[in-house]
């Protein structure tokens, strides 16, 4: 089976997308086997796309929930640098 899913974040400061897109990549460069991530900036938005083969949707699910956990922090902590700096 065949999974593909696409997350598109936008950002009130394009600004952001390049240092979250840096801070959250390393962390996806150890995905399990069969699970691709293609992240990209498109100016003031985030594009990530999560493709499966031949692996179950539970690993996807949690791919993606990493995912999400990593963008929130790297979020949080470029946002306190952007209002304090």
């Amino acid at each position: 089976m065949k999974y593909e899913v696409a997350i598109e974040i936008p950002f009130n400061n394009a600004d952001l997308c390049p240092s979250v897109l840096n801070a959250i990549k390393p962390d996806n460069i150890t995905a399990p086997s069969g699970v691709e991530i293609e992240m990209k900036c498109y100016i003031d938005r985030l594009r990530i796309v999560v493709k499966g083969f031949n692996v179950g949707v539970l690993t996807i699910r949690n791919t993606i929930d990493d995912i999400f956990i990593h963008l929130l922090s790297a979020y949080k902590v470029l946002e306190l640098l952007v209002k304090n700096g």
